[in-house]
């Protein structure tokens, strides 16, 4: 029985996640990622220009993961505050569920190897984020800062909480996650 193409990406995927994790972009050359993938180097060839597009494949491929994820049970009808708490502990569960995933795309996130073509793709996935947000701002729930600022805001206090959580300084049963999402909710309401 033949592979198919896709396992041998997303083979090319996994091995390219663990490996930038574990010894950096510059630490992680194409040959050892199709050897730790169990691929010809050819074979990322086929799939990617280069390093550089395989670092950006991957950050869209984690990103649409996690978009997925983050939106599970939404509705844009959902009351904002209700919306906002799903939308937050679906990332924080998924991101504990990941923690290589949110390691590689904190590393990436700002780097001139992500370009700007896959920062707009990635926004794309991310709109109905930026549309909660917005129906925050227009029922004046929110305070006056630009959407960058809250998402850094929110962002910030996730990511913190994530760490927590993976490092055993804090557990974050449900009742503590509930609590911590209304906490951040404080940060940014009005």
């Amino acid at each position: 029985m033949t592979e198919r193409p896709q396992d041998k990406k997303a083979a090319v995927f996994a091995a390219a996640l663990e490996l930038i994790a574990e010894q950096g972009f510059t630490g992680a050359p194409m040959s050892q990622i199709a050897e730790r993938a169990d691929v010809g180097v050819g074979t990322i060839y086929r799939y990617f220009a280069g390093k550089e597009d395989l670092v950006n494949a991957l950050y869209l491929d984690i990103k649409a993961r996690l978009a997925a994820q983050v939106l599970r049970g939404y509705s844009d009808r959902m009351p904002v505050r209700e919306a906002f708490r799903l939308l937050l502990g679906n990332t924080v569960r998924y991101l504990s569920d990941h923690p290589a995933e949110m390691s590689f795309t904190e590393q990436y996130e700002n780097s001139p190897v992500i370009t700007d073509a896959t920062r707009r793709d990635f926004s794309r996935m991310a709109g109905p984020i930026r549309e909660l947000f917005e129906r925050a701002g227009e029922q004046n729930l929110l305070r006056e800062l630009p959407f960058e600022v809250l998402l850094a805001i929110v962002r910030g206090a996730i990511l913190s909480l994530v760490k927590l959580q993976l490092s055993g300084a804090a557990r974050l049963d449900d009742a503590t996650l509930d609590a911590a999402l209304d906490a951040i909710w404080s940060f940014v309401e009005r």
